[in-house]
């Protein structure tokens, strides 16, 4: 039950708020309030838990040894048979000399029995105390270690840390959407109830272990998505962006059950671990092994919008608020990347060398049909959907590159980190500098012009989530991409490599574009340079949103600058293999 204390949580913060919300009809701000409480008390769990397991649980660092325990638990049980045997033998040997000595050497024999026996009678009693303490000090300490929920969840360091990291998005959203929802007279209890259902399904997918959980927090994750993209149908192209995304995210599914049934036909199991020890004792995959795979790479190419699934995603961006982008960017897709790295991380599905050229070619065509069409986009959301595409291409580079385990966990955990914070900065700042009784919120080139005079905050936050999203020296963006680079040269991923830097150097043009339009004085009509524009900076203006926004820009910055304690927590962070 403790490790399962998130998703306690937060489906009893569920059942609280439709209780509430039917029983008091709660307002906007009674709604916000009670959906960060919610998720408050489930991160503190899940950071409780986290730090908890972390000093209980051994650190795993060869992958090579993994696919061998079971053999090796083999072998220790028949080690256990072997020395007991031998122990009833050495008994009997011990008692049939004896029954052959003489009458006097029995009176000898027995004096000198009693006097070991008592001696060994003291020394198990010692033994059995020591024993017993033992145990009551080992079942204190397994309650805190990681361990398999059921078949279908594994509660590890790795699950939690980025549960933790969902969490803490679902909270900085929940606090945006009071600002954007802050000038309408009507009740939005019903975008928070989503919100928790969606932070459920992205919670339930990390902790997922079994392809029928992780199939379960998928559907769980994408189905309230279709519900908060076509909220605020008054918006231009909401209802669009809804119907789009609710048609492919249904085929994708349908891709990856087919998958899932054929991975089942084959190998007959379901559970990471017992894929991973299928995989590794096949010599020869058979072809229907490689078309299940691959059908499940469709539905995973469309959830993470990877070429060539990707067509989709700009205008789904583009019609959904952009809180709603901020979530489809950040826990639409750790979620599902972290689920989908478990597996690869348990099962050798990489070392098939078909699978490897396919993802090959997808990562390659991502990184660069991303950047370049980024290139040509004026809308700072389509922009931001065709970069995704580019960072989650480089981001498949670490899983194929995973036979690497502690130089690959490194790198998605830090790289996420970097991506999720800059994301923050700038799609929180676009929200608070938006309304919902608009039809369409600022995020043109044109709307975001002069930001800085007008919003010298917001503008400072977002240029320094754009320079980390630009892979710039001294942001958690840079780290990032050092480590990918450095991961793609060790497995000698040398195409890859090439794409990442020639993305790179796409990227910093148009990021750094947006950072200049940024920071361009107001012009009046007669085209010349307004002499009453200046900054306009009140703290009292400063509320929990801009502070949000202004940490994550803080920790871009530091985990740029002493990247040291990010590593230390990335580590910590281990995944269970048994």
């Amino acid at each position: 039950m403790i490790a399962l204390s998130p998703i306690l949580v937060l489906s009893l913060a569920i059942i609280v708020f439709l209780a509430l919300l039917f029983a008091f009809k709660l307002s906007t701000k009674g709604c916000a309030i009670l959906t960060v409480c919610g998720l408050t008390c489930a991160l503190i769990c899940s950071v409780m838990v986290g730090y908890k397991i972390s000093f209980s649980t051994q650190a795993i660092t060869n992958i090579s040894s993994d696919n061998m325990q079971i053999s090796a638990s083999i072998s220790e049980s028949a080690k256990e048979q072997t020395r007991s045997s031998e122990e009833t033998i050495a008994i009997d040997t011990v008692s049939t000399e004896t029954t052959k000595s003489s009458n006097e050497d029995e009176t000898i024999n027995i004096d000198s029995n009693t006097e070991n026996n008592s001696i060994d009678n003291k020394n198990i009693d010692i033994n059995s105390n020591v024993v017993n303490n033992s145990n009551i000090d080992d079942e204190s300490t397994d309650e805190w270690k990681a361990h398999h929920i059921t078949a279908l969840f594994t509660c590890d360091g790795y699950g939690l840390l980025y549960t933790s990291l969902i969490l803490m998005i679902s909270i900085s959203v929940a606090c945006f959407a009071y600002r954007w929802f802050k000038q309408e007279q009507n009740h939005h209890g019903l975008f928070y109830l989503i919100l928790l259902f969606m932070a459920l399904g992205g919670v339930t997918l990390v902790y997922s272990s079994h392809l029928i959980a992780f199939f379960i927090g998928i559907e769980l994750l994408s189905i309230p998505f279709v519900g908060l993209i076509g909220y605020q149908y008054t918006q231009t192209h909401s209802l669009e962006a809804a119907v789009k995304y609710m048609i492919l995210s249904a085929i994708a599914s349908v891709f990856l059950l087919m998958g899932i049934a054929f991975y089942y036909a084959t190998t007959g199991e379901l559970t990471f671990s017992g894929l991973s020890y299928q995989l590794s004792t096949i010599s020869y995959p058979s072809l229907l092994l490689l078309i299940g795979v691959c059908l499940m790479l469709v539905g995973i190419g469309f959830k993470l919008s990877l070429v060539p699934f990707q067509l989709w995603l700009p205008d789904v961006y583009q019609g959904a608020p952009t809180i709603v982008a901020l979530l489809l960017s950040t826990v639409g897709k750790v979620a599902i990347f972290c689920a989908i790295a478990r597996l690869f991380l348990l099962a050798p599905i990489v070392n098939n060398e078909t699978i490897r050229i396919i993802l090959v070619i997808m990562a390659f065509c991502s990184i660069l049909w991303g950047n370049l069409l980024a290139l040509m986009q004026s809308s700072l959301k389509r922009l931001l959907a065709y970069s995704s595409i580019a960072h989650f291409g480089y981001l498949l580079t670490a899983l194929i590159a995973v036979q690497y385990q502690v130089l690959a966990l490194e790198t998605i955990g830090v790289y996420l980190i970097g991506y999720i914070l800059a994301n923050i900065c700038i799609l929180g700042a676009i929200s608070l500098d938006s309304h919902s009784d608009e039809l369409q919120d600022h995020e043109n080139e044109i709307d975001l012009s002069g930001l800085f005079w007008r919003r010298p905050i917001l503008a400072l936050a977002m240029g320094v989530g754009l320079l980390s999203l630009a892979g710039t020296p001294l942001t958690a963006g840079f780290v990032g991409r050092f480590l990918l680079v450095l991961l793609g040269v060790t497995a000698e991923l040398w195409w890859l490599v090439a794409a990442v830097v020639i993305g790179s150097a796409l990227g910093l043009y148009f990021y750094a574009r947006l950072i200049i339009n940024l920071y361009i004085r107001p012009v009046c009509r007669d085209d010349l340079i307004s002499s009453k524009s200046s900054i306009k900076l009140k703290w009292t203006d400063i509320r929990i949103s801009e502070l949000i926004i202004v940490l994550c820009a803080l920790l871009t910055m530091l985990c740029g600058i002493y990247p040291k304690w990010l590593f230390n927590l990335v580590s910590m962070a281990q995944y269970l293999t048994t």
